[in-house]
């Protein structure tokens, strides 16, 4: 008789749930007589009017647009909040609108004849709203040329602009009037500023011919090019855009202080940013390593690696395809692009003392990243439509690898142009973008690393036995700006690579990532970007997110498989703000064995925000939150097994603070023990709040579109005998299905 062989473990594959959510209406509160600070609203009433009075005295010294100014309404710190941003004292009728969220408060355009009528308003307004809106509101003054240099002196906005021809090269935003009269004065404003030499557009970007689609074998001679190329004058392109839409940057040179105090004082001037440069986040050098690859190389998944390019010629069996470079042979990073690719193809390889996963890739080359000390100048503006275009040829690459920072540290109070550039395009492509979060000595990270729509990856140190250690002394740590839990997971950042040498940096933590980030992609049957991204740090060993960690290392389980002793279910859900959204589960038997709940939980949620985000909104960046949790009943009552803080209870800035309040990525961990509970089911609530809608035209929440959320929900007991699994699986019956592709499910009954 043959002898029998341990019984492998069975590998339950993450569920699809497939069951509608059920909608409850919400009653709003809004403002009213309980909404009024009584005990400041003399003082405020009295300190605004004064305050308008000034701005009255000094109108003539104001910046102006056909008789309209912009000014700063500030907030108390107890009235951050949504509900009492101060519509009502400001709008359209008394001349007035909220442009935008900024710093603690909001700009307000306003007609400069009526800051008079606005002193007087201050003492008479009578309506409950009105009187609200003047007891909350802290100070108004003018929006002025410190603000558009970010509270940063001249000489040394100048200091911190790279140097490029006669000049330094900085990101110029166009004042966003909302009045067409006032927008038309922008524009008249900013084509006399480039007429009289006062800023002049950046060199054009290379010609690029790229295939617009991919193209089917034996038609390559009659593919149609598409010709990427930036206008000779990219001052005009962003006139053409902002006439449109009344929003617009663009890059522009300024050749000396003089001229850049002009631009700070003009009133069509909204922001002025240092352009930072683009580079790789690490150096070295190597020999090349001759290493055999699998027979099976041709049928793994591609990550598109935008770096420095790819010369050893070890790894050309391993390359897809290759995009026609945007930085030049000669001045791009190879010797980067080198490393990130033999880690993206073979990192396990490199690296077999580590605990890494067998993740074989194929890489596409996307050579766009110079060398330190090439002299080559790469500004965003060129970056961002090579990569549409590039996107556009290759839709088989679903994962994007960028291990390139720009040398500046993250604004917490406001996105980088790049990373929001870069989330649009996200969006645009369904793609998954994985970015390195920067490395010493900058203090904060550094964009693109706060791109919504991306995974950001830091870097930690490996334990004497491959295990995942503590904090990289070299990778930069979080938080993101605008409530972003950045990074969201970390790798190994103190690697091994082509040519043998160790390397350390967060670029090698992110190429470590995208082969995972890619291979989930490949396993499921209807994947997303988000969805790979929730399942990714859904399976990080840290339950409370890290500033350095984030939620730790993916370990070596792959994403796609429910753990011992537990289940996983993952949905999709379009939701409207307005309403709470319910979810049925069973409880599992092995989770109430005792008649009590015993077991863990960890729930992860990824709202995408689009195309509720803005650009000029500062720490308000994201207009949509979610809000989600697993409850359960008990003496009639409903309790959070798994959520948020009540943030209710809390004021507005610690929730942004403790809670992460409006973050998109929600995720929530519990051990539980000995909980009663009442009935047979758990119950997951999800809920959409909208603020700042006026931003992009909406007057209510029942305006706003719907808006996607990717789910995923792990319960069970940990203990691999238990049939959590199996008795979700059966209970829920036809609401469930497999979510990866060609995977045999095992259920016992």
């Amino acid at each position: 008789m043959a002898d029998e062989q341990p019984r492998r473990p069975i590998l339950n594959p993450v569920l699809r749930f497939t069951k509608d959510p059920r909608p409850e209406g919400i009653t709003g509160r809004g403002k009213g007589r309980t909404g009024i600070k009584s005990e400041r609203l003399d003082h405020q009433r009295s300190a605004l009017s004064d305050a308008f009075a000034g701005l009255n005295r000094k109108r003539e010294q104001l910046a102006t647009a056909a008789g309209r100014t912009m000014i700063y309404a500030s907030m108390f710190s107890d009235s951050r909040a949504t509900t009492w941003t101060p519509t009502d004292i400001f709008n359209a009728d008394r001349g007035a609108s909220i442009i935008a969220p900024y710093r603690s408060g909001y700009i307000v355009e306003i007609e400069i004849s009526r800051l008079g009528f606005y002193s007087s308003l201050m003492i008479a307004a009578d309506f409950d709203r009105d009187m609200v809106d003047i007891s909350r509101v802290e100070d108004v003054r003018a929006y002025d040329s410190n603000d558009v240099a970010h509270g940063i002196g001249i000489d040394r906005l100048w200091e911190l602009a790279p140097e490029i021809g006669a000049g330094r090269a900085f990101t110029l935003w166009f004042m966003p009037y909302r009045d067409n009269a006032s927008a038309e004065v922008v524009l008249q404003e900013i084509g006399r500023l480039r007429d009289e030499e006062v800023v002049g557009s950046l060199p054009p970007a290379p010609l690029l011919q790229l295939p617009a689609l991919p193209v089917a074998p034996g038609e390559e001679t009659g593919q149609r090019l598409r010709l990427v190329s930036n206008l000779t004058d990219r001052i005009s392109s962003a006139l053409r855009d902002y006439r449109a839409r009344h929003r617009a940057k663009t890059g522009v040179i300024i050749q000396d202080r003089k001229r850049l105090a002009l631009i700070l004082g003009s009133a069509a001037v909204f922001r002025l940013d240092p352009m930072p440069v683009i580079a790789s986040t690490s150096p070295g050098e190597g020999t090349e390593p001759q290493r055999p690859l699998p027979s099976s190389l041709a049928s793994m998944p591609i990550v598109g690696v935008v770096d420095g390019g790819l010369t050893a010629s070890s790894y050309r069996p391993a390359e897809a395809w290759r995009a026609q470079p945007l930085v030049p042979t000669g001045f791009a990073d190879a010797g980067h692009g080198n490393k990130v690719t033999s880690l993206i193809v073979q990192g396990h390889d490199w690296n077999n003392r580590l605990q890494l996963p067998s993740l074989y890739c194929r890489v596409g080359i996307v050579q766009a990243v110079p060398r330190d000390g090439s002299g080559y100048f790469l500004d965003p503006d060129s970056l961002t439509p090579y990569l549409d275009v590039v996107m556009a040829a290759h839709p088989e690459t679903k994962v994007w690898n960028l291990s390139l920072n720009q040398r500046m540290d993250c604004d917490l109070n406001q996105v980088s142009a790049l990373g929001h550039d870069l989330a649009i395009l996200a969006r645009k492509h369904r793609v998954l973008l994985v970015i390195s979060i920067g490395n010493q000595p900058s203090g904060r990270m550094q964009p693109p690393a706060d791109c919504e729509a991306a995974l950001t990856v830091g870097g930690r140190l490996h334990t004497s036995d491959g295990a995942p250690g503590g904090k990289c002394p070299v990778s930069l740590t979080g938080p993101g700006p605008a409530s972003m839990l950045k990074p969201e997971t970390v790798h190994f950042s103190h690697v091994r690579t082509i040519g043998g040498v160790v390397s350390a940096g967060s670029s090698f933590s992110a190429a470590l990532t995208s082969p995972l980030a890619a291979h989930t992609m490949a396993a499921l049957r209807e994947p997303s970007p988000d969805l790979v991204k929730a399942l990714i740090l859904h399976n990080g060993d840290n339950a409370v997110y890290d500033i350095a960690l984030g939620y730790g290392s993916p370990g070596t389980s792959m994403p796609w498989n429910s753990p011992p002793g537990a289940v996983t279910l993952q949905w999709t859900a379009s939701l409207k703000a307005g309403a709470a959204y319910y979810w049925e589960l069973p409880i599992p038997a092995a989770l109430r064995a005792s008649g009590k709940l015993r077991g863990y939980g960890t729930l992860t949620a990824i709202l995408d925000p689009h195309p509720l985000v803005s650009e000029i909104a500062g720490p308000n960046y994201l207009s949509a939150r979610l809000e989600t949790a697993v409850q359960f009943e008990r003496d009639g009552k409903t309790h959070n097994l798994l959520g948020s803080l009540d943030t209710k209870k809390i004021t507005e800035q610690e929730a942004r603070e403790l809670d992460h309040k409006w973050s998109p990525l929600r995720h929530h961990h519990r051990k539980f023990k000995g909980i009663a509970f009442d009935g047979d089911n758990l119950r997951i609530y999800a809920r959409i709040f909208t603020r700042d809608l006026y931003l992009y035209g909406y007057n209510h929440p029942d305006e706003a579109p719907e808006m996607p959320i990717n789910f995923v929900l792990t319960i069970g007991t940990g203990w691999e005998s238990d049939a959590v699994f199996n008795q979700m699986h059966t209970s829920l019956g036809a609401f469930v299905e497999n979510s990866t592709i060609d995977t045999m499910v095992e259920v016992e009954t």
